[in-house]
């Protein structure tokens, strides 16, 4: 078996985090000189350049981002053997993804077995979907919370499994009666709100309403379930939405349903890397 100096892989870790060689070098309290002459070897025993280097600092190469991924895991997993034995229980920790427009309701109810696992530390890390497939590839998180399905491949390094389907309304802050000439109360007035333009759930909705009102009143598509659900909550708007979304002001009666479309669904994904170890979180959720 061939070895891997760690200690040359820490010196990386720190020029890493710390931005520089010369803030490396005031963290480790070693000479400039040794650091980079540390993390020259890790790129000598690798046979990858890790970093290009110049007179305003570095910048990390592919295999370097790859190694920085790798490294971060492994000293999070030696710090965890070390909180073990030092406090007798191994206190897990699961990093997951999610879109920033994703139902908070959704991810609260997916991630439950999670939150109340006390040996497992929960790190929600939410921003732009594209960002996060990249950061789930470099090992930098374990997984991905997603309402969009991602290419299925088995060239491609990430694989999903469908967790959740939830149905797609129209709500308002009133009570909608229906009538006999639509089955969608009238909204010419008051106008609709629709998610994100890209999103299948709109196409479909779009579809259906366009199929009962020639000129369907639009007033906006929003890429946010959580700004969605204000819209209903503030104006007399009519908004599609995934039920999820506003579970809880339809059971407060804060909010009504106007209309469910019964062949309208919004999925929802948990991504994971197709090779490695599966985290065992990972497990947990999909029983859910």
């Amino acid at each position: 078996m061939e070895w891997l100096n760690y200690h040359h892989l820490f010196y990386f870790l720190t020029v890493c985090r710390e931005g520089g060689f010369s803030k490396a070098a005031l963290k480790l309290r070693i000479a400039q000189s040794a650091v980079s002459l540390q993390v020259s070897k890790l790129e000598d025993h690798l046979g990858e350049k890790l970093m290009d280097r110049g007179p305003r600092g570095f910048k990390l190469t592919e295999a370097g981002q790859v190694t920085l991924a790798q490294a971060e895991e492994i000293f999070r997993q030696g710090d965890e053997l070390i909180q073990y034995f030092r406090s007798g229980k191994m206190k897990s920790s699961f990093r997951i993804g999610a879109p920033g427009a994703l139902s908070k309701n959704l991810q609260f109810r997916l991630l439950n077995t999670v939150i109340d696992d006390p040996a497992v530390e929960l790190s929600l890390e939410v921003g732009d979907p594209l960002v996060l497939v990249n950061r789930l590839v470099n090992y930098q998180i374990d997984a991905l919370l997603s309402d969009i399905a991602i290419p299925a491949s088995e060239a491609e390094p990430l694989a999903q499994i469908e967790i959740a389907s939830e149905t797609v309304c129209l709500v308002g802050r009133r009570k909608f009666k229906k009538t006999m000439s639509h089955r969608i109360p009238d909204f010419s007035t008051k106008g609709l709100y629709l998610p994100a333009q890209s999103s299948p759930m709109t196409s479909a909705v779009l579809e259906y309403v366009s199929r009962e009102f020639k000129a369907p009143y639009i007033r906006g598509f929003i890429d946010d379930i959580a700004f969605l659900r204000l819209l209903a909550l503030e104006t007399d708007s009519l908004v599609a939405i995934p039920k999820i979304g506003v579970s809880r002001e339809l059971e407060s009666g804060e909010l009504h349903i106007a209309h469910e479309f019964k062949k309208i669904r919004q999925s929802y994904f948990l991504v994971y890397r197709r090779k490695g170890r599966r985290h065992p979180m990972l497990e947990k959720i999909l029983k859910i």
